[in-house]
């Protein structure tokens, strides 16, 4: 059986996903362990959660400043795997969005973790059952995907494996509830719903940019106005991050079909380091 009472949660992967699902869970009264072997990577997340903390919660009068030194020592950075998971009641993995790491994680987060702990999966689109295969307990294995930025984005996609079981689906949703997300529960499929449709409009843009039919910034403004849209596809695509992109369609093509292929320009500028906000540089400069 399950821990239905989650308290402790172990998030894995102090990026931009990681450690916004770190500041998230802490906001809403959860014990965090931030968990990356790269320390310089550790310190500027926590730095990153501090500078956010303040900048929109603390000068916008929703949190005090007791209220957000409270928040942050909930959260433990950790390097060490072994203790990071001791007493937590949900593994949270947002390391790269590679299959072979995530399989080899989660078989090792198998084999380490009790068998209450529930092992969930961030993944933006690989198979959870996949994801889940190198596993012996492949039953506590769920994706829960959150949207960036994590504490402001509102919806969770809720992904059942194949051998997912129904409790695990009814802890995690409730779980992510609790967070004040809005949860769909989808079944398992590469790219699931958001991704899929997103990288189709993304990767379409992308081509248009290729060929010319429109500037960066009317490609955007065209599909904010005329869809109301918060951002176009050429600026979601920097904020997401011209590599996650690329390895999407890499995927997705394979499973669906060359009509997945990305852009020649995701690959190029991939090539030339052109990732989006994370250099500073993509279809805009940041």
């Amino acid at each position: 059986m399950f821990e239905m009472d989650i308290e402790n949660i172990c998030v894995i992967g102090a990026g931009i996903m990681g450690s916004g699902i770190a500041q998230l869970v802490a906001i809403h009264g959860f014990n965090v362990n931030l968990v990356d072997l790269n320390e310089e990577i550790l310190n500027n997340s926590k730095n990153s959660i501090e500078k956010n903390l303040e900048r929109f919660f603390v000068a916008k009068g929703k949190l005090s400043k007791e209220e957000a030194l409270k928040i942050l020592n909930r959260i433990n950075l950790s390097n060490n795997l072994n203790d990071a998971i001791k007493n937590v009641q949900i593994v949270i993995e947002a390391v790269f969005e590679g299959m072979l790491l995530k399989q080899k994680l989660f078989s090792e987060l198998d084999s380490i973790c009790d068998k209450t702990v529930i092992l969930a999966s961030n993944t933006s689109s690989l198979s959870i059952t996949s994801i889940a295969s190198k596993s012996k307990t492949k039953d506590r294995i769920i994706g829960i995907h959150f949207f960036n930025p994590a504490p402001v984005m509102k919806l969770i996609e809720l992904i059942k494996g194949k051998e997912t079981s129904e409790q695990v689906v009814e802890i995690a949703k409730a779980f992510s509830e609790a967070l004040g997300k809005t949860v769909v529960l989808v079944n398992d499929s590469p790219g699931f719903v958001a991704s899929r449709l997103i990288y189709v409009m993304c990767n379409e843009a992308i081509k248009m940019k290729k060929e010319g039919i429109a500037s960066t910034k009317d490609i955007d403004t065209a599909c904010k106005l005329a869809f109301n849209f918060p951002m176009g596809p050429l600026e979601l695509s920097d904020l997401v991050g011209l590599d996650i992109y690329y390895h999407i369609g890499q995927y997705l093509s394979k499973e669906f079909g060359e009509k997945y292929n990305p852009s020649s320009l995701i690959k190029e500028m991939v090539n030339n380091n052109l990732l989006g906000r994370k250099t500073k540089k993509g279809f805009y400069d940041y």
